[in-house]
């Protein structure tokens, strides 16, 4: 089976590339949230990833597609007055999660 590598959002950091490491003083005393490069994507937020020619055909037509229709999947939760949800846009045409970084972004980046 052949393969293509692609990059995709780090799942450890999920894209932000630097991940909270604890609080420093500066010299003034004014208190800060220290970061450090993600240790998996080493902070540039990609992460490799191999997928199938299919999945990477997938992935082409996807990031072609205009996403002219979408829908709304996913529910609220409610916990301990936490509140947080799963809902995420996808396109109903050819199925991509919009919320997400795709290929269609990284190639529209470059342009």
């Amino acid at each position: 089976m052949i393969k293509v590598q692609v990059l995709t959002q780090c799942e450890h950091c999920n894209g932000e590339a630097y991940l909270p490491m604890g609080e420093a003083e500066d010299c003034q005393g004014h208190k800060y949230t220290r970061h450090v490069p993600c240790l998996i994507c080493d902070g540039s937020g990609n992460e490799p990833k191999w997928v199938s020619l299919d999945d990477f055909a997938k992935l082409l037509r996807q990031a072609a597609c205009p996403h002219n229709h979408t829908s709304y999947q996913g529910s609220m939760r409610f916990n301990a007055g936490d509140v947080w949800d799963d809902i995420q846009e996808v396109c109903d045409d050819c199925g991509a999660i919009l919320d997400g970084q795709t290929l269609g972004d990284l190639t529209h980046d470059e342009n």
